[in-house]
């Protein structure tokens, strides 16, 4: 029998890869009581509504998917951090949901990702805004479809990385389509989702611009 050049499963192996889900899971749960604490509610509310939302899936999603989707987060921002550092342009994409919601947002609409105005002081896209412009970066509000839109400027600037602000739902998901395009993503979580998804009556979503900075000066030593 040839020797397998990457894995070979063993015969206890589904007994253990079984321990190994049920151990993650239970300790994933206790470790982030505090802040999962909601999303069984949410998740029995969501399940109720027999409205025709054309978001179901996203929004019941099960607490285990919240922790499988924060563990592929961290495992692929580690992986890609070496390449990441070593790609001359940086891409920061983030959602639309950072905008401030008191009136409406005046950003330029663009069909490869539309630009923030910086209309409003307070507003933590603006202020992602002026930190990219210290390092010379371009920065956009993300696009449904992200693969085009990632294409479209690593061609455009070439030499590309990006760091995607998302929630745990969908950060992992952009950093995965970010890799099939060889592109080497990292990710900055947001601290809560204020979208229309999650809320009937949407706000400003929040997340530390600290965690941000500490990514660019981790690649441009500034």
């Amino acid at each position: 029998m040839n020797k397998a050049p990457t894995y070979e499963l063993s015969d206890d192996f589904s007994d253990k890869l079984d321990r190994f889900a049920s151990e993650f899971i239970s300790n994933g749960f206790k470790m982030f009581e505090k802040e999962f604490a909601q999303i069984d509610a949410f998740v029995k509310s969501a399940n109720d509504d027999l409205s025709e939302r054309s978001d179901h899936q996203l929004r019941r999603s099960e607490k285990e998917r919240y922790l499988l989707e924060l563990l592929s987060y961290k495992i692929y921002d580690q992986l890609n951090k070496e390449d990441f550092n070593k790609q001359k342009n940086t891409l920061i994409i983030m959602p639309d949901c950072l905008s401030i919601h008191e009136y409406e947002c005046q950003k330029a609409e663009d069909d490869h990702g539309s630009i923030c105005e910086s209309c409003h002081p307070d507003c933590l896209a603006a202020e992602i805004t002026q930190l990219a412009d210290e390092y010379d970066i371009k920065v956009l509000f993300s696009k449904r479809k992200l693969s085009e839109q990632l294409i479209y400027h690593a061609d455009k600037l070439g030499d590309t990385a990006v760091i995607g602000v998302a929630c745990i739902m969908m950060l992992s998901a952009g950093m995965r389509v970010a890799r099939e395009q060889n592109i080497p993503a990292r990710g900055v979580l947001l601290h809560n989702t204020g979208c229309d998804h999650w809320n009937d009556q949407p706000f400003a979503s929040h997340f530390s611009i600290d965690s941000l900075k500490e990514i660019l000066r981790e690649k441009y030593g500034k």
